[in-house]
């Protein structure tokens, strides 16, 4: 009975401690802040119906059936205060709908944590985060509430700063958002926000009341848009309402432009900010055209407007178009495109149509002219046994003086095109093919303003090879001497079209006879002198062709076994063999009296010889000592060389090259070539002995070191790195044997200091042409020149080149980062080394550059032509974000400045300033020019700039 009486005290003192706890928890509690911060952790999961978890997470779902339920009486609260389903499985579960939370719900604070289980609703404060899924909520105070799904958060104040502190920083994957206060619901995915500040692409976006929809699209009120990142940006877009879609774009109302909390005056109806795509070069939209005038030229014009295609993250395309008042017009294409450890490279064609701005002209000539431009760069990343490279810049002779606007490509005169593709095989064989185009634009015309007398060349060529090998050394090699015998094979064609036709010799002089051509081969504008062409399709098809000719090249070298003579003198034994392929012969055939006809007829032909012979060369040395402070001595390396070939006679008729002809009456005969025709001087087939010869000098001197604790004691210097002087005599030719005399030198004078230096020295004599006009070089002797008192030797050419550069040295911290650490990418690296011109490096402090050219031609008997200019270039950092450029020269020959630009970089933090000024064109056609910009540096506000330019076709004054 005392037991029973026991146990009744025992569950009724049980009753009442379950109803105090029951009362207790409904009024809220906060935790008692000690010394230290407490940080709690709790979470919330989601629940399979019918599963034993704890009740809070069962009360999550925001249901119409939760939001009434009461909390069963088989809970009761654990240690934390949290509230815990009984775990007796007779307890009825009155919790068992659904939940519509995908993800745990973890949160956390280090100040204190507060349930209020009527509400149901969890009080975080002191560094508040809550997490759910990709979200993160962090707040100084947050206020959870599981019966709506929603969680809100705010600063709060501090008295001592009088400021907020802890503002919420909410973020939905890799979006951030700075926030004054937000409520968010999980299940819907919406929010309502006061004050935000997030960062989307270049620019950053402010609003004050912010909307979020369950797609991820904001709706902003009395919202700025900016490119700037200071906390008070130095320009803004001013729009009453902005919807930002998400990853995607910025659609704005009508806005305004502030620069400097100065509203401008200007407003436009609406805007589109489209974000670029962190994988792709951009993003896909309109490019806005430029707009000026050109006083003198095609009159007013919108220029380089169209529209940008962001392809894919490989590869982009802009389309563009100009038009002129007077009717020209153009477009263009450009594309870049880019493939990580492969290949990078861009490709831009562009097509103008210009028309006269005097209806006059217009009327007499009645045809406009064409300027085009095709540019293609292909860059491969070296990898496997191929390449594939391409640098191509071919335009029309004008499109440069006409179309540009950069100073360098305004005033160049000359441009070269390459595209090459080799490829290797094992160890042994190769092969190669390239296509090039050079280029020379000719000179204005005084009266139309053009260029005119344009020379372009384009060759085709390729070669096959196999590399030397040693074929009594494939197999266990013992060292023997004969296991050094090589062999190899190489084969190359090629095929040039030219729209300077050669010149057809007919001076009977020369020749020995008079030639009667085939009209429909040759044209007589073309007897004497060099023809001048227009390279288009009409004379493609009727001339240019008709003179091309194809020559395919082979050779088997044979290299072998060296050995030494006196120790010292080593000799160099060789065979080889070589030989042409041609694809046209001439025939010739006596027409009586002094006269020969030519014709052309098609067919492949082989021309081959054989030669051989040896070399000889061996190395001494001249010191010179001095034994003074420094200067220790000086030593002359002199490396003598001496070759001897001998080609044996291949005219005879057995071999076919070339046919007896007779070439006048009284029965005289030549021996003409069938491949190379007449009046040229490459290869004659005749037996030739020729030897070879050469000298190279170098100069180096020997110095005591400064510092006593240097590694070593002597240093080198070099004086003259090298002195050469080549020249040739065949000891079998009729006349003309010795070969003109090369001279090379190149030196490094100091640290700073390098020459080049070059000249051809011609040992015959020369006299006028009594046959042509044109001829000025007049035709060479067989005399030498000091027999006719013309000099030892004539200086056929003279050149040298002498250059220095200084900049201040940078050490390894100075250098921007461009590794792991780098915030660039490697695409981007990649474009900035492409296109070098469009950046300004501020890090280097400054540099100068100083180059003096010096150039004489003077061919036979014709007038020297002298170039003599002097060229300076440098840029100065006047500050961190300052910089100037000079790019100036002197021309000694006209006795004038060269074209000289200045120009002025200001880094204006969101800002670039660029002022290009050109005060001196250096030519009478050309006039001053400048160029203004200053623009936004964001790519998305690429359109935002101010730009004043007067270009080189403005001949008006200022």
């Amino acid at each position: 009975m005392l037991e029973l009486k026991k146990k009744a005290i025992i569950i009724s003192l049980g009753f009442v401690a379950i109803l105090l706890l029951g009362t207790l928890s409904c009024v809220p509690q906060r935790t008692k802040r000690t010394g230290k911060d407490t940080k709690t952790s709790k979470v919330l999961k989601p629940v399979t119906p019918g599963a034993e978890a704890p009740a809070v997470a069962k009360s999550l779902p925001d249901t119409s059936a939760l939001a009434k339920a009461a909390i069963p009486g088989d809970t009761t609260l654990n240690k934390d205060g949290i509230a815990v389903t009984n775990t007796d499985s007779t307890a009825s579960d009155t919790l068992s709908n659904p939940d519509d939370l995908q993800n745990t719900v973890q949160y956390t604070s280090e100040d204190s944590t507060i349930m209020n289980v009527d509400l149901k609703e969890v009080h975080l404060y002191g560094n508040a985060e809550v997490n759910y899924g990709t979200i993160n909520l962090k707040a100084d105070y947050i206020r959870l509430n599981w019966i709506t799904n929603e969680v809100f958060a705010t600063g709060t104040f501090d008295s001592t700063t009088k400021k907020m502190v802890g503002e919420p920083i909410f973020q939905d994957g890799p979006e951030t958002y700075n926030t004054k206060e937000i409520r968010y619901n999980f299940k819907s995915k919406k929010a309502l926000i006061r004050g935000i500040v997030t960062t989307q692409g270049d620019g950053n976006i402010r609003g004050d009341k912010v909307k979020k929809d369950n797609e991820g699209n904001f709706y902003i009120q009395k919202s700025i848009y900016t490119t700037c990142n200071l906390t008070h940006p130095h320009f803004y877009i001013n729009a009453p309402k902005i919807k930002l879609v998400k990853q995607k774009q910025v659609v704005s109302g009508p806005f305004n432009l502030v620069i400097s909390d100065v509203p401008l005056p200007i407003a436009l109806p609406f805007g589109f900010f489209p974000f670029p795509k962190k994988k792709e070069i951009g993003t896909s939209g309109i490019i806005f055209p430029t707009y000026g005038e050109e006083p003198n030229g095609r009159g007013f014009y919108l220029r380089d407007g169209g529209y940008y295609f962001a392809i894919s993250e490989f590869v982009n395309a802009s389309v563009t178009g100009q038009i002129y008042s007077t009717g020209s017009w153009g477009l263009g294409v450009a594309s870049t495109y880019s493939r990580r450890y492969q290949y990078n490279g861009n490709l831009s064609l562009r097509y103008n149509r210009n028309r006269s701005p005097d209806e006059i002209q217009r009327k007499i000539k009645g045809t406009a002219t064409d300027d085009y431009s095709i540019m293609w760069s292909h860059a491969p990343k070296p990898r496997g046994t191929s390449t594939f490279s391409a640098n191509v810049n071919v335009t029309s002779n004008s499109y440069n003086q006409v179309q540009e606007t950069n100073t360098q490509k305004y005033i160049s005169n000359v441009a070269t095109s390459s595209v090459q593709y080799t490829k290797t095989a094992g160890q042994y064989l190769r092969g190669a093919a390239s296509i090039r185009v050079n280029q020379n634009f000719g000179q204005p015309n005084d009266s139309t303003g053009r260029r005119e007398g344009g020379k372009t060349n384009i060759s085709s060529d390729f070669s096959l090879g196999v590399n030397q090998i040693s074929p009594f050394a494939l197999r266990n090699p013992q060292g023997r001497w004969y296991e050094s015998f090589r062999l190899g094979m190489d084969f190359n064609g090629n095929y040039t079209l030219t729209n300077q036709l050669a010149a057809i010799d007919t001076s009977y002089s020369s020749l020995g006879f008079h030639p009667v051509y085939d009209q429909g081969d040759f044209s007589k504008s073309r007897y004497g002198r060099t023809e001048l062409v227009e390279f288009n399709f009409k004379n493609l098809g009727d001339n240019i062709l008709k003179d091309a000719q194809f020559t395919g090249r082979y050779s088997i070298p044979i290299s072998l076994p060296n050995f030494k003579v006196l120790r010292f003198v080593n000799v160099t034994p060789s065979i080889s063999m070589n030989g042409e392929v041609f694809t046209k012969r001439y025939v010739y055939a006596f027409k009586g009296g002094d006269s020969v006809s030519i014709r052309k007829e098609d067919g492949i032909g082989n021309e081959y010889s054989f030669s051989f012979g040896a070399g000889v060369n061996t190395r001494f040395y001249g010191t010179k000592h001095f034994g003074g402070r420094r200067l220790e001595a000086i030593r002359h390396t002199v490396i003598p060389s001496l070759s001897f070939s001998y080609t044996p006679d291949f005219t005879g008729d057995n071999y076919g090259f070339y046919q007896t002809v007779q070439v006048n009456e009284l029965g005289k005969t030549m021996k003409l070539s069938r491949f190379r025709g007449v009046g040229n001087s490459v290869g004659n087939g005749l037996a030739s002995s020729v030897i070879s010869f050469g000298i190279n000098n170098s100069f180096e001197m020997k110095l005591k070191t400064k510092s006593d604790t240097a590694a070593t004691q002597f240093e080198k210097v070099s004086l003259l790195d090298n002195l050469s002087l080549q020249g040739s005599y065949n000891l079998l030719a009729d006349s003309l044997n010795l070969s003109n005399i090369s001279v090379n030198a190149n030196a490094r004078i100091g640290k700073n200091l390098n020459l080049n230096f070059n000249m051809n020295l011609d040992p015959y004599a020369y006299k006028p042409d009594p046959n042509s006009t044109f001829n000025t070089t007049g035709i060479r002797m067989k005399e030498y020149a000091i027999t006719q008192g013309q000099g030892l030797a004539g200086l056929q050419n003279l050149g040298f080149t002498l250059g220095t550069s200084f900049a201040p040295k940078t050490s390894e911290k100075d250098k921007p980062a461009t590794g792991a650490n780098s915030t660039t990418t490697q695409e981007q690296r990649d474009f900035v080394k492409q296109n070098a011109d469009l950046y300004v490096d501020f890090s280097i402090p400054w540099n100068v550059s100083l180059n003096y050219n010096f150039g004489l031609t003077k061919p036979g008997l014709s007038n020297a032509q002298l170039i003599q200019a002097v060229q300076a270039t440098g840029d100065l950092s006047l500050s961190k974000n300052f910089k100037i450029s000079v790019n100036t020269g002197f021309d000694f020959t006209a006795f004038k400045p060269t074209i000289t630009s200045l120009t002025l970089y200001r880094d204006l933090h969101c800002w670039d300033m660029s002022l290009s000024w050109t005060p001196f064109a250096g030519n009478s056609r050309r006039v001053s020019n400048y160029s203004f910009i200053l623009k936004v540096k964001s790519s998305v506000l690429q359109d935002l700039k101010l730009t004043r330019r007067r270009s080189f076709q403005d001949r008006a004054s200022y």
